[in-house]
């Protein structure tokens, strides 16, 4: 997600505060965090400092990760909100049981820090552009249809995904210098099995992994057809992550993301969209096409 230089400082400055709470917990605010832990939870001293020790670690990654995982600082910023969330009852605690504790002496000070946190909420969406992925993202995509997208095929023409409207279809992003390019075999041998079913492949160049796809659209389409034989439609060369993917791509990865983040990992990567196009499943890079057709088979 793009964010701006003042979100950038605010994402950094956020993941540093986080990082001196964490260490607080652990060290020279122990004793402050000990107090604030809610009296309805456990009053044994040893689960008391287990709490407190477990959420200074949680504090610690976290802010690591807002100094040092940049590429998903969104997906961050969400984990960040809903821990601010999830500790609020503590900062609750404080005021309705008069709990001295940093300094806060008097209920004003402890109401006034209530109000903090919901800031601190704000702050981890909006400085890491979570926001924007949360809402404005999903309400430009969420009434999208498959067929509402276009693209370019390797001869520039731009088609219309409603071309395939009621078939099963597989998109792929690829790549002509990859370890797991003789995956084309695979997508190939699928394609001309299961075509006369209803079965159609689009695959999609892509080189912003390792830039394994550096040559031109004439280039690729020569190479495919010449290594593999490929019959399949294939695409103009697209981002499939990042500022610039492809609209396409940003849709699959809403309906069907992936294992620690939705990001595309590498080339590859297999979608799976039923005859009524709904994206159905979502096979990793190393996901062999023929370990695919039981699959292929029961929606076809």
């Amino acid at each position: 997600m793009k964010t701006s230089l003042v979100q950038n400082v605010t994402r950094s400055l956020l993941g540093s505060f986080l990082l001196f709470a964490g260490v607080g917990h652990l060290t020279f605010l122990r004793q402050e965090f000990q107090a604030q832990v809610p009296h309805w939870l456990p009053q044994n001293n040893g689960f008391i400092d287990f709490v407190v020790i477990a959420s200074g670690c949680v504090e610690i990654i976290m802010g690591l990760s807002l100094l040092l995982w940049i590429r998903q600082k969104h997906i961050v910023g969400v984990a960040v909100a809903i821990f601010f969330i999830l500790i609020f009852p503590g900062n609750i605690a404080q005021y309705t049981n008069h709990t001295n504790a940093f300094g806060l002496d008097t209920d004003t000070k402890r109401l006034i820090r209530l109000f903090f946190q919901p800031v601190l909420v704000l702050w981890a969406l909006w400085s890491t552009g979570a926001w924007k992925f949360l809402f404005n993202k999903q309400m430009n995509n969420s009434n999208n249809s498959f067929y509402d997208f276009q693209a370019k095929l390797l001869n520039r023409n731009e088609i219309s995904m409603r071309d395939f409207q009621g078939k099963t279809i597989i998109v792929v992003n690829t790549a002509s210098k990859c370890g797991l390019t003789p995956q084309y075999e695979g997508l190939e041998h699928l394609y001309r099995k299961y075509k006369d079913q209803g079965l159609v492949i689009l695959g999609f160049p892509c080189n912003q992994f390792a830039k394994q796809e550096s040559g031109s659209s004439q280039q690729i389409e020569e190479f495919c057809q010449l290594n593999y034989g490929v019959t399949f439609p294939m695409f103009d060369k697209i981002e499939v992550n990042g500022k610039n993917e492809h609209p396409i791509f940003s849709f699959l990865k809403m309906h069907l993301g992936g294992f620690l983040n939705d990001d595309i990992k590498w080339n590859f990567t297999k979608f799976v969209i039923d005859k009524a196009g709904k994206p159905v499943k979502r096979f990793s890079p190393i996901t062999k096409p023929e370990q695919m057709e039981a699959f292929i088979q029961k929606i076809l």
